[in-house]
């Protein structure tokens, strides 16, 4: 078996560069006054020595873990991947890293979670769309200093990114596109737990304002994953095989349903147009491609984890990134 190897300490640097342990403290921590030779003389040590300080010690110095918080409600989506790609960038250029929690889908474990990553184990946090009512999150944000919210609002407590439009943006111009483009039996596939999805009720009363009749029937609520996209689009569709289209509330939903349509022997879009949300890479890849909207993923990230870092840095007024919808045209829906 073999041998684990000695941690190195602040006490062997110093030994080794000849200088005592507080100015190896106050070069690792940039605090004190310290000749410029001398600091490069430690730094050449500890770099020889292969010294990392202990991030509990740093802490104590600093009152700073280093760590910032991202809660995701499932990491297997590339929606949410991408924006945890774009607050990464951003962490590491800071010299941070990212403390990643994914709660899968269920609002229990994300409460959970959030009330474990108080302030003593992040200098931040970064909640993405997540699936707890006002009531039960708001006292959870509250616990942290430094907060920035994606798809849900607290000006209050956190700043926030955003779509510019508002919520519910991308099932209204679907349904509306599809309605110009000839269709009359539309149905509309809605995320549950989702806060920034329109509700089917919303939906139903604002297509009758340009006389276009969704019914309630033709309606669903499902979790945003490709098996709940296939489950429901397989019952939908069986039990209304008049519908033309259908809006669902994200890729992975609608990539699900069109796989059910196919099984049902549905020609995509001669018998039933399809569109999504997210313009996820693979939305790009089936065949036919997947109508959808293009949201700039990466971009929501990194500039969550700009603001971020604004309000650890002691910048607490309220500030926005407000981010575009696109609709992209593709084969799923001409």
């Amino acid at each position: 078996m073999p041998t684990k190897r000695k941690r190195v300490t602040l006490e062997d640097v110093a030994r080794a560069a000849g200088v005592s342990a507080m100015t190896v403290s106050r070069v690792i921590n940039h605090t004190g006054r310290i000749s410029p030779a001398t600091r490069q003389h430690v730094s050449e040590v500890i770099e020889q020595l292969g010294y990392r300080p202990s991030r509990a010690a740093r802490t104590l110095v600093t009152a700073k873990t280093g760590m910032i918080g991202v809660v995701v409600p499932d990491i297997t989506n590339p929606y949410f991947a991408e924006i945890v790609h774009g607050i990464e960038d951003v962490a590491w250029e800071a010299e941070y890293s990212v403390l990643l929690a994914n709660t899968n889908e269920n609002p229990a474990r994300e409460a959970a979670v959030l009330s474990q990553l108080d302030d003593a184990a992040v200098d931040g946090l970064i909640p993405v769309s997540s699936r707890l009512p006002d009531e039960t999150l708001l006292p959870l944000l509250k616990q942290h200093r430094a907060v920035v919210t994606i798809n849900r609002q607290f000006p209050r407590v956190a700043s926030c990114v955003r779509p510019r439009h508002g919520y519910g943006f991308r099932a209204y111009q679907s349904a509306l596109y599809l309605a110009r483009a000839g269709h009359q039996r539309i149905g509309y596939i809605n995320l549950q737990r989702s806060l920034i999805n329109m509700q089917i009720e919303t939906l139903i009363e604002r297509m009758a304002e340009h006389n276009i009749t969704i019914r309630r029937e033709w309606c669903a609520t499902c979790l945003p994953t490709w098996e709940a996209g296939y489950q429901t689009g397989h019952a939908l569709l069986a039990e209304h095989p008049e519908l033309t289209a259908i809006v669902a509330g994200n890729d992975l939903v609608a990539l699900g349903v069109m796989r059910a349509a196919i099984e049902l022997g549905r020609r995509i879009p001669q018998d039933l147009a399809l569109i999504g949300g997210d313009d996820i890479l693979l939305a790009s890849q089936v065949t036919p491609p997947l109508a959808t909207f293009r949201v700039p993923k990466y971009e929501i990230g990194a500039n969550a984890a700009r603001l971020l870092f604004a309000r650890m840095n002691g910048d607490l007024t309220y500030q926005e990134y407000l981010y575009e919808e696109e609709f992209i045209p593709r084969g799923s829906a001409p």
